[in-house]
């Protein structure tokens, strides 16, 4: 990198319940590390701490969908950079939800965002269920509604994802070619 070239950074957090959605997160993590060159740097973000965000050229930020919603840590993240307009936002939801995206779609408010113009992109991938890991209560609701165990997180979706994101960040830092200047009509 050139001493020109200031340093930029792409910040991933995630809020999880039970923790398969923090996995997403280190996954993206990996694969951004992996395709990035400077002036690019990845770094994680507690969303406990949301001062990290206020320095970040870009974040990928997700949350699980819980009963229907993000977790209040992600609304809290994404509430402080939702006007924040020099901020490329990517955005990712983790079930499982439905089977049914059109239904996926309902659920999930974050669409709205990139309808809007202030987040370039709102994945849904499926998550991980584990009854084991629920509370009593959680383990009901899974029964009432219907969902079954198991994990459906499909990690070629999340690299080829982080990888998507990767090439519009370096397309986004790449230097522009000088234009040759033109002769004169006559």
């Amino acid at each position: 990198m050139d001493d020109q070239t200031p340093e930029r950074t792409v910040l991933v957090a995630a809020a999880s319940r039970h923790g398969s959605t923090t996995e997403i997160a280190a996954r993206i993590e990996q694969t951004l590390r992996q395709h990035l060159s400077p002036p690019w740097q990845v770094e994680v973000a507690d969303l406990a701490d949301l001062r990290a965000i206020d320095d970040a050229d870009a974040l990928v930020l997700g949350s699980a969908v819980y009963l229907g919603h993000w977790l209040r840590p992600a609304v809290k993240a994404l509430d402080q950079v939702k006007d924040t307009p020099l901020l490329d936002l990517w955005l990712f939801s983790t079930g499982p939800v439905s089977d049914e995206p059109a239904e996926n779609a309902r659920v999930i408010a974050a669409d709205e965002l990139v309808e809007s113009g202030s987040a370039r992109e709102h994945m849904v991938f499926a998550g991980s269920l584990q009854s084991s890991r629920l509370a009593w209560w959680e383990r009901l609701v899974v029964r009432v509604v219907g969902a079954s165990s198991g994990d459906r997180r499909n990690w070629t979706a999340v690299d080829d994802w982080a990888t998507s994101i990767a090439a519009q960040l370096m397309a986004s830092t790449a230097p522009t070619a000088p234009t040759a200047p033109t002769e004169p009509l006559p």
